[in-house]
């Protein structure tokens, strides 16, 4: 009798534990923008426009279908416990301060009883009437935005709470001397007439004195000191955060699109919001407001940046545009750009093409090519760099800093790898991927294949201590002769290496706060879990670490004579383990390395299609020589173009 008590108990507080889940008070954010009575159907320009007709039968929808619009005040109450948050909370925020929000949106605000916040950019309405103001690459009539006596019309109201948009951060700067630009918030502006980039402390001083600035510019105008900080384009990171907080905005909107992700009451501090674009009817906000886990296919292609460098600075631009022209074409999901430069095709960075601390710059091209390819190919951009295969300008008079094989013949082929065990290696890794977070705009990080340890490393003077405080004799030789310590020590380098990548995707969340993780995986980590020995990878242990693990599905690199049977193996084994088919992209080979040939593009296209067919969701390849069409891009779009039908843009 106690113990079906004590099981009914248990089911008692699982269900009410479930249900309390299942119950998290969330809520949506809809970002939306001008609002004009001549506008008609999709759009393709000025795509955050919206007519007044559409807005008006969202709100109508969300008025008969059980929304309720809440304010600010309702979050922050809900969030001490002071009251709860209805069903179907929605927070409606218009940005960028048009005049279109007095005349279209404000009377239907009063009309339903909506509340909503409006994010207002100081330098737009500080200008004089007759003055036009810099509207991203467009000069526009100051008329355009709200008046002053508007604005305090509007406050005074109590319908309307005022944010900050900045006061004139809402622009693109310079960020290299290559040209090209980023989003001010989050750029370090590069200073030409210097040549040089600002430091930390002027990035910080010029966040800190715009921030203030527009803060100071709406309180004089409605009374109040605005404690929301609407970020421009939607961007900012660790230190635009604390800067908002510290002038008063502990309060950020963000423009994430976080569709998997909707916010709850514990962080206020970045608020998601949908960006409400291309004048959608009411069936649009429908699909953004019931949302559904939506697994997105990803098709990868993995592209060496040291394909577009060239010491002609002009063959170079020449390069990247061939290159966007032909993602643009491709239309897949991702790339995965190398940030490093290899130019003897070892796998060891020996420069990088950003600017640092540690390494030579061979160009200070990768943040151009990154956002390029974001902003102009629609691509997602994961920065491709080592974990530890840096060749660092005083290697040979630091040889403590590197991993030590116990065998004085080891394979020569064998990365050159900064020991993880090495308080000081991994300082300089973490600042290296600091400086990259710091200097470029990219959406993820690839986490290079050199991140292994085989089963004679690493013997180095600090992993030696790292083995004698997790209770492991003192060395490789002495652990490989005790079967039960060297399974340990096993795992040890194993989950070593996992948890020096996940700090250095720490590291560079400060910079990039949505960023995507994946890692390259060995595709005998799969087939054979006892090469974790000589790998130190574990397949569930990328699952469980990494948004996607990015198997090496390479059968001529590893000389498989029957690659179809590998292939069905390979998806298989992801099928039976969990998440397996959901965050495995499968990414075959274009080059023969044993051969220095191009494989064959329809060799490569069958290999997707078995891949496809055997059930894999992602797939993806390496290298893209975008210079001689290899892979060819008619055989392999069929299996690699993201769009719902693979066709070729007007």
């Amino acid at each position: 009798m106690r113990l079906i008590i004590l099981f009914l108990g248990f089911l008692f507080l699982s269900a009410q534990f479930n249900n309390a889940f299942a119950q998290t008070p969330s809520y949506e954010v809809l970002s939306y923008h001008d609002v004009q009575d001549n506008v008609d159907g999709n759009l393709e320009n000025e795509t955050t426009r919206i007519s007044t007709e559409h807005l008006a039968r969202h709100f109508t929808w969300l008025q008969e279908h059980g929304y309720h619009t809440i304010t600010v005040d309702d979050i922050l109450a809900a969030q001490a416990g002071k009251k709860s948050l209805p069903n179907k909370a929605v927070l409606l925020t218009f940005d960028d301060g048009y005049s279109s929000f007095y005349n279209n949106v404000y009377p239907l605000l009063k009309l339903y009883n909506y509340p909503a916040v409006a994010a207002l950019v100081g330098s737009w309405l500080d200008a004089l009437p007759e003055q036009n103001v810099k509207y991203g690459d467009e000069n526009i009539s100051r008329k355009q935005f709200l008046t002053i006596p508007q604005i305090k019309e509007i406050a005074q109201s109590g319908l309307v709470e005022f944010s900050s948009h900045s006061y004139d951060l809402h622009k693109a700067i310079l960020q290299s001397p290559y040209g090209g630009t980023a989003p001010a918030a989050i750029t370090h502006a590069y200073l030409t007439q210097q040549k040089r980039y600002e430091t930390d402390a002027e990035y910080q001083n010029r966040i800190q004195q715009d921030l203030k600035h527009n803060s100071d510019f709406i309180q004089s105008i409605t009374g109040k000191a605005p404690r929301v900080m609407t970020w421009p384009y939607g961007r900012y990171n660790a230190t635009t955060l604390a800067i908002a907080k510290s002038i008063g905005m502990p309060i950020t909107f963000s423009l994430d699109n976080n569709t998997d992700a909707p916010n709850n009451l514990g962080d206020t501090s970045e608020i998601n919001r949908y960006l409400i674009d291309a004048n959608p009817n009411e069936q649009a906000l429908i699909n953004i407001l019931n949302k559904q886990e939506n697994l997105q296919a990803q098709r990868v292609v993995h592209v060496d940046l040291d394909f577009v460098y060239d010491s002609n600075e002009t063959q170079m631009w020449k390069n990247l545009d061939a290159l966007i022209e032909r993602i643009k074409s491709l239309a897949p999901t991702a790339v995965y750009l190398q940030a490093f430069a290899d130019p003897d095709g070892n796998g060891t960075a020996d420069a990088l093409y950003f600017p640092n601390r540690h390494l030579p710059v061979r160009a200070d091209i990768f943040s151009r090519v990154a956002r390029q390819l974001n902003t102009r190919a629609n691509v997602q951009v994961y920065a491709w760099l080592p974990v530890l295969a840096f060749e660092l300008p005083d290697a040979s008079t630091k040889p403590y800093l590197y991993v030590r094989n116990i065998k004085n013949n080891a394979n020569p082929n064998n990365y050159h790898r900064l020991s993880p065990f090495s308080a000081e290696a991994s300082q300089i890794v973490n600042e290296i991927y600091a400086d990259l977070g710091t200097h470029a705009i990219f959406q993820g990080v690839i986490f290079h294949d050199d991140a292994t340890l085989n089963d004679d490393e690493d013997d180095s003077e600090a992993a030696r201590q790292a083995y004698v405080q997790a209770a492991l004799p003192g060395s490789v030789a002495l652990i490989q002769q005790n079967s039960a310590a060297k399974q340990r020590w096993i795992a040890l380098k194993t989950k070593k290496l996992t948890d020096f990548t996940l700090i250095l995707a720490q590291t560079l969340r400060q910079s990039q706060p949505t960023l995507k993780t994946a890692r390259n995986l060995y595709a005998n980590a799969m087939l054979k879990p006892e090469s974790e020995a000589w790998l130190a990878q574990n397949y569930r242990d990328f699952l469980l670490s990494y948004d996607y693990t990015a198997v090496m599905a390479m059968p001529k690199m590893e000389q498989i004579q029957a690659p179809s049977v590998w292939f069905e193996n390979l998806v298989s084994i992801a099928k039976k383990t969990p998440n397996g088919l959901q965050k495995t992209i499968f990414e075959t080979q274009s080059t023969d390395w044993h051969t220095k040939k191009s494989i064959p593009s329809t060799i490569m296209a069958e290999q997707f299609s078995l891949l496809l067919e055997s059930g894999a969701t992602h797939i993806g390849y390496y290298p893209d020589d975008f210079i001689h069409n290899k892979p060819e891009i008619e055989q392999i779009r069929p299996y690699l173009s993201a769009r719902e039908f693979p066709y070729l843009p007007k």
